[in-house]
């Protein structure tokens, strides 16, 4: 029983997140949301950018956990070209430009809540989890993906993969 009790749990946990290299970023590329301004803002910027994409939400203590080594690594890879984008599954903007001020962000947010949950799920987040984010490497490719929060060394490792695959793609069409 121990057994089978430990089997679906297991199966529960690995459910929700496929294999980086299963899913496809094409989705976020045709997506677009709704910026703190109002504007819309079209996801297809972010192609030919390493980028992290982070879909979080103003009442997830993980995601609060979060930010910060986000807003610390934004200041690290700016110079860089490393684009962010903090996806708030949420309606209300005035709430989330509160949270933004109130946190320091220093990188673009952009709101909806149906979209985020629709997109996070093509995604390969099949519950929508929170916070997920993901890390892209120029040509589009998802180097990380994770649903929870990601520690600042995870960030870290995965921005300087993203990194070298691009700086690798840009040799070999030399």
């Amino acid at each position: 029983m121990k057994h089978l009790i430990f089997m679906m749990l297991a199966l529960c946990l690995t459910q929700g997140v496929q294999a980086a290299d299963e899913v496809s970023s094409a989705p976020l590329y045709e997506a677009s949301f709704t910026d703190l301004e109002g504007q819309s803002v079209a996801l297809e910027q972010f192609k030919g950018k390493v980028a992290i994409i982070n879909f979080w939400a103003t009442w997830c203590p993980p995601c609060r956990k979060e930010i910060p080594d986000l807003i610390e690594a934004q200041e690290q890879y700016r110079e860089r070209g490393v684009a962010f984008l903090g996806i708030a599954v949420e309606d209300n903007r005035s709430l989330v430009q509160e949270f933004a001020r109130a946190y320091n962000i220093n990188y673009p947010l952009v709101t909806g809540k149906e979209q985020g949950i629709a997109l996070m799920q093509k995604l390969g987040n099949q519950v929508a989890g929170l916070p997920f984010t993901l890390v892209l490497d120029a040509q589009g490719n998802i180097v990380d993906t994770r649903r929870g929060p990601m520690s600042a060394a995870r960030i870290e490792q995965a921005l300087q993969a993203a990194l070298a695959s691009t700086e690798q793609a840009g040799a070999d069409t030399r």
